[in-house]
């Protein structure tokens, strides 16, 4: 402490100064000033000697995409899935079909087919139309194609089932050279419709000749039509070039309506338009001896490739 009488330094112990003797009053600290307020600095970079940067905040868009990717690749993943197995089940299906291993079996017992394009050892996905009745009947018609140790080609072959059993209608080769191979040629039953005039007039009261359907013989009816719709010209058709004449046999009623139609000759992929578009033909009706009667005859249907 120090003395305000004589300035003189005064221990605390001392009530009066030692050295002038007046009395000497206890002097508190003046208070402690507060520190004086600096802005806090940023934190420094380590490795770069700048301000560090405040930490960014996470966004969930990132984890939003990520989820919804892994979404479309398992959808990805099963709808190839589900195609691939689809295939191979229709693939194994079709060739374990009885019209299949007939028409492979005659492909392969074909001598000039042997001689073309060596043993057959492999046949590639059979396109085509196949149905199967529960009374014995069907048919298949398959395009596919054909490797075998000397060469390849495309095999085209159509079958009819009849009391249970497959028969080939019809089954031709075109090898890779251009050739054309005949493993089974064309057995075409044809109604007797197929020999008449075709010419006849079909509001005739002269006597004609009615077959065991009852049905008299019109020959080829296309001309007779009133309405003959033009079959549409199929997919796989035109993606394999098949082109050519259809012939389809109708039954007509008495009323001008095809009743019944079945194709008896033309390529197998061009037949079920053909089918399709003479069952919607219309004809006025045939009369003999002033009676109507049915008709029975031939439409032909030519198709194109563009």
């Amino acid at each position: 402490m120090i003395c305000r009488n004589c300035g003189n330094t005064v221990d605390s112990i001392h009530k009066f100064c030692p050295k002038c003797g007046a009395p000497v009053q206890f002097q508190s600290p003046p208070p402690a000033s507060p520190p004086p307020y600096s802005p806090p600095q940023p934190a420094m970079s380590p490795m770069m000697g700048g301000p560090m940067a405040p930490p960014a905040k996470k966004s969930g868009c990132g984890k939003i995409i990520l989820i919804v990717g892994v979404i479309l690749l398992l959808l990805a993943g099963g709808i190839g899935a589900a195609l691939y197995f689809g295939y191979r089940y229709a693939e194994k299906t079709l060739k374990s079909s009885e019209a299949y291993t007939v028409a492979v079996n005659a492909l392969k017992e074909n001598a000039e087919v042997r001689e073309q394009l060596g043993e057959i050892n492999e046949t590639g996905f059979p396109i085509g139309a196949y149905s199967q009745e529960g009374d014995g009947s069907g048919k298949a018609a398959f395009v596919m194609s054909v490797h075998g140790s000397k060469g390849s080609g495309q095999y085209q072959v159509s079958l009819i089932r009849s009391n249970s059993v497959w028969r080939i209608e019809q089954g031709v080769v075109k090898t890779a050279s251009g050739d054309t191979i005949q493993v089974v040629a064309r057995r075409v039953i044809i109604d007797d419709s197929m020999n008449a005039n075709s010419n006849a007039n079909t509001n005739t009261d002269n006597p004609g000749k009615i077959n065991a359907r009852g049905a008299i013989s019109g020959g080829v009816l296309n001309d007779k039509a009133l309405s003959l719709p033009k079959p549409p010209y199929p997919p796989i058709a035109k993606a394999v070039k098949a082109s050519g004449t259809v012939i389809v046999q109708v039954l007509v009623d008495e009323e001008g309506n095809v009743v019944s139609a079945h194709a008896v000759s033309g390529h197998p992929l061009l037949q079920t338009a053909a089918l399709a578009a003479a069952k919607q033909a219309k004809f006025a009706p045939t009369k003999l001896s002033g009676r109507p009667v049915k008709v029975s005859g031939i439409i032909k249907y030519n198709f194109v490739v563009e």
